[in-house]
């Protein structure tokens, strides 16, 4: 079973005119988004969390569109997809990663509940989510296809 999720990159400005700020439901900053990037799996917070904390720690920046694009190039792989908005697609977690300043945070609103998981900062995503897996190593420059492209060449390798 798939964990759809998508992730946005919104300057933070935004969330100051809201009551709600980092918290408010993802709709809100839909038209502010520079990206709506979809992937069909592992989009719980201790798989795609993380993996979004370890990348904004090892990429991030203050500029949003820049953010966005690199974003896409590192999380790429067969069943990613760009959308021009987060309700054209369903799926169970959203995450904002807020761009503009240095200290960059990350939200996550599960859309099933319409609840907001978490406004963290990406080393206390770590500290709380990050389990027993095998992350993408982005400090390195791995991308998640390369990742998954090493994994299944492991996978098959033990089946023959």
């Amino acid at each position: 079973m798939s964990t759809r999720n998508l992730t946005m990159v919104v300057d933070r400005d935004y969330a100051q005119n809201h009551e709600l700020g980092f918290a408010a439901p993802p709709s809100v900053y839909s038209d502010k988004s520079y990206v709506n990037m979809y992937l069909h799996h592992d989009g719980y917070p201790q798989w795609q969390g993380v993996q979004l904390a370890n990348w904004v720690l090892a990429n991030g920046r203050q500029d949003g569109s820049a953010m966005a694009a690199k974003l896409v190039h590192d999380h790429y792989y067969d069943s990613c997809y760009l959308y021009h908005d987060l309700d054209a697609i369903d799926h169970n977690y959203t995450y904002v990663i807020w761009s503009g300043k240095p200290d960059i945070w990350i939200s996550c609103y599960d859309q099933y509940s319409s609840r907001n998981v978490f406004v963290l900062t990406p080393d206390k995503i770590i500290k709380r989510y990050e389990d027993d897996m095998e992350y993408t190593d982005f400090g390195n420059g791995q991308t998640r296809k390369e990742h998954q492209d090493e994994k299944n060449l492991i996978w098959a390798k033990k089946i023959t």
